[in-house]
């Protein structure tokens, strides 16, 4: 990298402001899912500084930054792609380097290039594993999704120091000059986000003209007032929205932050993220008037559901995976508890799966679960959870039952369901279901109790045959 390059990288991360800051959880929480994902022992969100590589946030290091010299990072900034070590003892780059042959005895290591809106890679989002290992296209997806994450949130604190930075520059102004409206337009919308002016004591708020085209009016159609504002705002989020900014102006809370969403003249809904501050103040120490931004951050929210999905919903058949299933019945068992009620746990695994995928490729097994899906799905109530643990097995949580022999006749439909032939893309096919049931509270008050006796019912359903359902007694 050339010395003007770097020194440009340099500058983008003392204009961070990131370097030595304390702990964030939104940084935490991704590099904790991103461990919990890709079920490795270390990632981190580095910050690549002159001669160091700090961790901005990291799981299983106990250090927070290493020399540069030595880091996997510093080459990982120098790509445009991500950079994949698959086995570092292998690496003539790395194989003697002392993050591989001693603490943490690197075997694997995987890096996204974290860059500004000036291409200017400042850093890295990566996964590490002490044993070699290898990355599907589906994962490097998913890495990327978690990188472009962390990217969202260094951008975002960029527009924030650059709206703490326009706040203390315009207050100088209002030192020297009268108020006018085109005083703030022209200091805060540099920033790219739309405006707001609120005189707190006649309740007007000029809103700017950016702020209005953020949400599709131009800009005669939207009155100036803070009704205005109210009325677009989703009525899920309507009282948070005067909650929120009611705390900060009675001092309850030190900033005004607000995400909610916004209607837009097509009539749909976009995400805005709120910030605002006090920047007059009347006699009595009274908030007089408030400035602050509106940014569109609908793209940010998207990323995060797409990140929540596919930690917890099965990408085939888009059931609930074994981590929301788990989730899901500890909830399960919370509610019956308070309420002193009864639920069926249903262990559930195919019968000649195998079979099919053997005979017609796994194109056909694959279409074979998703149409189990939606038969099994047409025999439960909505209230209950239908989920895939992986490969043939499901589970099913009958929510709220009234009484044990209520399993009975839901566990009937749904071997009648899936014993009916299947018209595959490949051809018709025939296969059956093998269920095991347990009742809370009868066969366990534990997660554990409860799966164990429901999987060992099952495999009972199997030694008796096949196509039939057992309800574990004890």
């Amino acid at each position: 990298m050339d010395n003007a390059l770097e020194q440009k990288r340099l500058n983008a991360i003392q204009n961070l402001e990131i370097l030595d800051t304390a702990a964030e959880s939104d940084f935490d929480d991704l590099v904790k899912l991103a461990a919990m994902i890709f079920e490795v022992p270390m990632s981190t969100v580095t910050i690549v500084d002159a001669d160091r590589q700090w961790f901005k946030a990291a799981v299983g290091l106990p250090v927070k930054e290493t020399p540069r010299a030595i880091s996997f990072c510093t080459h990982a900034i120098e790509k445009d792609e991500p950079m994949v070590v698959a086995d570092t003892a292998h690496d003539a780059r790395f194989a003697q380097s002392p993050l591989v042959t001693q603490d943490p005895h690197l075997g694997f290591y995987a890096g996204i290039p974290l860059k500004t809106a000036d291409n200017l890679a400042v850093g890295t989002f990566c996964i590490m594993d002490n044993k070699p290992r290898q990355l599907t296209a589906r994962q490097l997806d998913i890495l990327k999704i978690l990188a472009n994450q962390a990217t969202k949130l260094l951008d975002l604190r960029m527009e924030r120091n650059k709206y703490r930075d326009l706040l203390i520059e315009k207050e100088l102004i209002n030192q020297t000059l009268n108020e006018t409206e085109q005083r703030w337009k022209f200091a805060l919308e540099g920033v790219g986000d739309g405006v707001w002016d609120w005189n707190i004591n006649d309740d007007q708020v000029i809103l700017s003209k950016t702020w209005k085209q953020m949400l599709g009016y131009a800009e005669h159609e939207l009155p100036n007032s803070k009704d205005t504002w109210l009325s677009l705002v989703h009525k899920d989020d309507v009282d948070k929205a005067i909650k929120s900014l009611n705390q900060y102006l009675e001092k309850k809370t030190a900033e005004f932050r607000l995400e909610h969403r916004l209607l837009c003249k097509d009539q749909s809904y976009k995400w805005i993220l709120t910030r605002g501050m006090v920047v007059e103040s009347n006699k009595d120490g009274s908030p007089k008037r408030m400035v602050g931004t509106h940014t569109d951050i609908s793209k940010h929210k998207e990323s995060e559901d797409t990140i929540w999905q596919q930690a917890n919903f099965d990408s085939l058949t888009g059931l609930p995976n074994r981590r929301m299933f788990f989730d899901r019945l500890k909830e399960e068992i919370k509610k019956s508890a308070r309420k002193k009620t009864m639920f069926a746990l249903m262990f559930m695994d195919l019968d000649g799966f195998k079979e099919v995928n053997d005979q017609f490729g796994h194109q056909a097994g694959d279409d074979l679960l998703k149409a189990v899906t939606q038969r099994v799905s047409k025999c439960i109530r909505a209230s209950d959870t239908f989920a895939r643990l992986g490969g043939d097995e499901f589970t099913i949580i009958l929510s709220t039952i009234d009484h044990a022999q209520a399993s009975n006749i839901i566990a009937e439909k749904i071997l009648t369901a899936i014993s009916t032939p299947f018209e595959l893309a490949a051809g018709k096919v025939s296969i059956s279901a093998s269920i095991g049931v347990s009742i809370y509270p009868l066969n366990g008050t534990s997660s554990d109790k409860l799966i164990s006796i429901a999987d060992s019912a099952m495999y009972d359903a199997k030694a008796q045959g096949k196509n039939c359902w057992v309800y574990a007694a004890s």
